[in-house]
């Protein structure tokens, strides 16, 4: 007997979810189960491989509000994956209440990982009070609007079965995912801003901006500094972009639209998460001006000099001297002078005494 001539009750599992869907539909959400799982998958795995780093923050660190904020973001971000994936692939009694439940933990998830953003731009800008203020604002407006999910997502069983679907995206996600992106985007500018400003040679604006793009005379040292955080915070930013593409576009169906949120919840997650342990481990400065470890080109001598470590950005001078500015564009500069530089396999190695002799004399 041939496939297609099979009556419902001889199909051999007539009550499988995926009979009850049209083809397109079925088509759907059986790539949104795909998605999730590959979602979850990657998140555990990042948690495992980062696991002793965790571990490392928990007891031999000393415990602060960052450091339970992170904690609270990680546990809230698997929560909301997690929940979604038993919605996507479990057999569930009540499907809306998981659902709220699903809304919930994205609420959190949403309002603890902006809360990361808002703590290193506030590092970042010293604590200044217009940008702590403007950025709060922001922060509030991402948690109130993630706060008008939970009642608005709904979910339902497939036919008789015990298998959930999404049957409908508010337009409060749309909002949601609108003050994310607005949020991101403001973080992603305000911090590249302030690095340019204190580590890119260009003077001008334009000349700025063709350094962060890796053109112009950006030094190594500058273009590492950028890429010691900056390029997480991209990545997050773009997630949200694509989601909420699919959001705002009318045909995207239902199934589409909220399987999206799991992996830019998920990447921005990680991303903000990876920005903070490498703050906390030293990789990435705290304020984001600072270089760590690093060398810089002395003029056109082919040549590098060891740095010690200094807030501000160096420049060289025509009457070779080394200028050490500890601020933006306009502010004074400490004079610094090489001559007195030791040269070891073909290297200058400036003397940290002699260094801190002059800067000390011109503070």
């Amino acid at each position: 007997m041939s496939a297609s001539n099979l009556t419902t009750g001889e199909l051999p599992n007539p009550f499988t979810p995926l009979a009850f869907l049209d083809p397109t539909l079925s088509n759907q959400f059986e790539v949104s189960r795909y998605l999730y799982a590959v979602t979850l998958g990657i998140y555990l795995w990042d948690i495992a491989i980062n696991l002793p780093n965790d571990l490392v923050l928990l007891f031999k660190h000393k415990i602060r509000l960052p450091t339970i904020v992170y904690y609270l973001s990680r546990v809230s971000a698997l929560c909301f994956i997690l929940v979604s994936f038993v919605f996507q692939v479990g057999r569930v009694e009540h499907c809306q209440a998981l659902q709220i439940a699903i809304g919930v933990s994205w609420t959190t998830s949403q309002t603890l990982t902006s809360s990361l953003f808002y703590m290193r731009v506030r590092a970042v800008y010293n604590r200044n009070k217009f940008v702590s203020a403007a950025f709060f604002v922001l922060w509030i407006a991402v948690g109130g609007t993630a706060i008008t999910v939970p009642a608005g997502i709904r979910g339902a069983h497939i036919g008789p079965t015990k298998q959930c679907i999404n049957t409908d995206v508010p337009l409060s996600v749309e909002s949601s995912v609108w003050l994310s992106l607005i949020n991101d985007s403001a973080v992603f500018i305000a911090i590249t801003y302030r690095i340019l400003t204190f580590n890119v040679m260009e003077e001008t604006f334009k000349g700025r901006l063709k350094a962060f793009f890796g053109r112009g005379s950006i030094s190594h040292l500058s273009r590492s500094l950028l890429l010691g955080g900056q390029h997480y915070y991209l990545i997050a930013l773009c997630m949200n972009v694509v989601l909420l593409v699919l959001v705002i576009l009318p045909g995207v169906p239902a199934v589409y639209r909220g399987m999206f949120t799991i992996p830019v919840i998920a990447v921005t997650n990680l991303m903000a998460c990876i920005v903070f342990r490498k703050i906390r481990f030293g990789h990435i400065s705290q304020d984001g001006t600072t270089y760590t470890n690093a060398t810089s080109n002395v003029g056109n001598m082919g040549n590098e000099i060891s740095a010690p470590r200094f807030r501000g950005r160096f420049l060289t001078n025509d009457d070779g001297t080394y200028a050490l500015r500890s601020g933006p564009s306009g502010m004074e500069t400490i004079q610094v002078d090489i001559s007195k530089s030791v040269t070891t396999d073909g290297q200058l190695e400036y003397p940290l005494s002699d260094i801190k002799s002059q800067v000390a004399n011109q503070v």
